[in-house]
């Protein structure tokens, strides 16, 4: 015979002991309203001396016999009293079996919140599975997955996010909480062709609310590896494909790119110096505006010399190196081959986007 579980016995104690007082006082209320003397109507003598219903054919006497006298009260007050006592003590005494449920189980409190975590962070995978497979990967490495270099997604998967790691830090633990949660609150825009994350908050026009967001974050922070590898679990248990298929980046002009690594590359970012816009001077005053170059371009001297030689590829070797074609410029060159961070082909990208400029 298996053990009694203690848990099981003071429930069910709790529960008749409960039920045994409502019946209790059911009883009671029906009871003393049996008991008490009814209120007085004028009719007692007469009922005293005939039947209901008996004709009355004389006066009733001047003297009758005294009614029957009522039950005492005192005695009615002394019953109820005990009454009161009895229903006070059962009910202390269900206040007592709850308190004896405490006693028995020290850790119900903790147990049950470890219990809520373990739902969220189940919550928290199967969104996962839904909505962030395909650009973080099975086991959240994102883009550092040793098998799926085309992940867009960064790593959620990683120690600086772990709580283990982090607990005994709270500064660090509520900025790398804040940090998760308005990420995938607000995602996070990059430049094309690079694939930006989508807000998922409701608040900006995602598709997750608040308690959902609140169990990824669970699930981040509080998941084993053991949760991170059933992600494909549960992605087979739902009938979706086990391998992450992430968007594809978009294609870009010559044009677009150039725009992009103009204004928002962060290793060169031209708009430091140069203002694009026409009608806004340039960042630095002795940096010329570029917002008419392909019209008015080049701008100076040893470029205009070579554009009226025939050198087809000026402009892409000015940006390359400007020292080699004006020396003593202030510009740095740009390209690879002279120490700079830009390929041929991405600077042929800018010179599109400059010459695009009318």
């Amino acid at each position: 015979m298996p053990p009694i579980d203690l848990n099981v016995v003071l429930a069910a104690l709790s529960l008749l002991l409960f039920l045994a007082f409502v019946g209790f006082f059911a009883f009671l209320v029906f009871h003393q309203s049996s008991i008490e003397p009814r209120e007085p109507t004028g009719a007692e003598l007469i009922e005293q001396h005939y039947a209901p219903g008996e004709t009355i054919e004389q006066p009733t006497p001047y003297y009758v016999a005294p009614i029957p006298a009522a039950p005492d009260p005192l005695e009615i007050s002394a019953n109820l009293d005990k009454k009161i006592i009895l229903g006070a003590g059962m009910l202390f005494a269900i206040f007592a079996l709850v308190g004896a449920y405490f006693l028995a189980n020290p850790t119900i409190r903790a147990r049950g919140a470890e219990d809520q975590q373990q739902r969220s962070i189940m919550r928290g995978r199967n969104l996962y599975a839904n909505f962030c497979f395909d650009c973080h990967g099975k086991t959240g490495l994102g883009s550092t997955d040793p098998e799926r270099k085309d992940l867009p997604g960064l790593p959620l998967n990683k120690p600086q996010f772990k709580y283990e790691n982090i607990k005994n830090d709270p500064a660090a633990l509520k900025t790398t909480q804040d940090l998760i949660q308005r990420t995938i609150e607000r995602g996070r825009a990059k430049p094309a062709p690079l694939i930006s994350m989508p807000a998922w908050g409701q608040a900006d026009g995602g598709a997750l609310n608040d308690e959902q967001i609140t169990q990824l974050v669970t699930f981040i922070m509080y998941g084993t590896d053991q949760d991170w590898a059933d992600v494909v679990t549960v992605r087979q248990q739902s009938g979706l494909p086990t391998e992450p298929n992430p968007p594809k980046p978009q294609q870009l002009t010559p044009v677009q790119l150039g725009q992009q690594l103009f204004t928002s590359n962060p290793q060169t970012p031209c708009v430091t110096c140069h203002s694009a816009d026409p009608n806004k001077p340039s960042p630095l005053a002795n940096a010329p505006n570029l917002g008419h170059y392909g019209t008015e371009g080049p701008l100076n001297a040893e470029n205009k010399a070579k554009k009226a030689a025939g050198d087809a590829d000026w402009l892409l070797h000015w940006i390359q190196n400007p020292p080699a074609v004006k020396p003593g410029v202030v510009m740095p060159p740009f390209g690879t081959a002279a120490g700079g961070q830009l390929s041929d082909d991405q600077i042929r990208a800018i010179t599109e986007y400059l010459m695009s400029l009318k």
